[in-house]
């Protein structure tokens, strides 16, 4: 078994099967480090196929690094509105600017240099080098994560440690394509070795996959379960218009606009009789009760808002479910 022929396999397969994703419509290098970094930040903690329509509309708006450090903040916000984790785009915006005044515009090619700057970490650091700058980088991410438990068989906690498997890549060896390389083997763990139900006729990989070999694909994983945390929103209505708030209490939510909410405890939440709503969050589950009142009432930092002008204001996707549960406003 030559695994000399494992970085030629996978660079044949990705050429003949890779997805037409919009950061890889590029025409220069400067445009490949900005869509680079702009995909990166987005796909943080967010499935592709959420990121796709956001990437597009935020390139329309901001099509290179410099219309991103000039744009106002709360401009950079509204562009990124239902995406979630509004502190991306807050340290997108002040990297882009770090870029533009430190580096010239241009993504810096040292590990270091890059972690330093703000929302990049070791994972997003190396994505950027590897794809970027065609370093030779594999980030290990849940795909490439995938394909080493199956090539490997790996199937206790010890095996899958961070560190196991960090010293485990070195199956991949290296190409010259280091930036086609790494997202070709991200895109066989995304297409091909699936969670379940993987397509092994179509995969490169078969010859050297134990689980293929043993018809054993069940995963072994360290996730965490996600936190389910309980919530009483009050909605307060004056004719048309509803009371909002700009945010203070909540760091998850900071500065967002939100119905007036406090967490509460997983009985309450149980013997309420009030309309209730979940929102799934990629590291928690919301569950809302929806308490409507007709009172009126005054609370600092309140204003009233109707759906006319919705546009105006940064809305987590919670708020708009919460207003459009309402019976009139379906």
């Amino acid at each position: 078994m030559n695994k000399q022929n494992i970085p030629k396999k996978i660079l044949h397969w990705y050429d003949n099967n890779k997805r037409p994703l919009p950061w890889r419509r590029i025409n220069t290098k400067k445009q490949h480090e900005y869509f680079t970094l702009v995909s990166e930040f987005m796909l943080q903690q967010t499935q592709m196929k959420t990121v796709i329509p956001f990437f597009n509309r935020f390139i329309k708006k901001f099509p290179n690094l410099k219309s991103l450090a000039i744009a106002d903040e709360n401009r950079v916000l509204k562009y990124w509105e239902g995406l979630g984790y509004y502190s991306r785009a807050k340290n997108l915006k002040k990297t882009a600017t770090i870029l533009i005044k430190k580096y010239h515009g241009k993504l810096p090619k040292d590990l270091e240099e890059l972690k330093a700057l703000p929302g990049i970490g070791e994972y997003t650091s190396r994505s950027i080098l590897s794809i970027a700058h065609n370093k030779p980088y594999i980030p290990l991410d849940g795909n490439v994560e995938r394909i080493l438990k199956r090539v490997f068989l790996l199937k206790n906690k010890a095996q899958i440690s961070k560190e196991n498997l960090i010293e485990k890549k070195s199956f991949f060896l290296n190409s010259k394509r280091s930036s086609d390389y790494a997202q070709a083997i991200m895109e066989i763990g995304a297409l091909i070795c699936r969670p379940s139900l993987p397509i092994c006729n179509s995969c490169p990989l078969t010859t050297y996959c134990k689980a293929y070999k043993k018809k054993d694909f069940a995963i072994i994983t360290n996730n965490k379960l996600k936190k389910t945390k309980f919530f009483e929103a009050q909605v307060y209505k004056r004719k048309n218009k509803y009371l909002l708030i700009k945010n203070k209490k909540f760091n998850f939510l900071k500065n967002l606009v939100i119905f007036p909410m406090n967490e509460i405890n997983e009985e309450k939440y149980k013997l309420s009789v009030e309309k209730k709503i979940n929102i799934k969050l990629s590291n928690m589950n919301m569950k809302i009760i929806i308490n409507e009142n007709n009172r009126r009432k005054t609370i600092k930092n309140g204003f009233l808002l109707d759906k006319s002008n919705f546009n105006k204001f940064i809305l987590p996707s919670f708020t708009k479910k919460i207003f459009n549960s309402l019976p009139h406003q379906k």
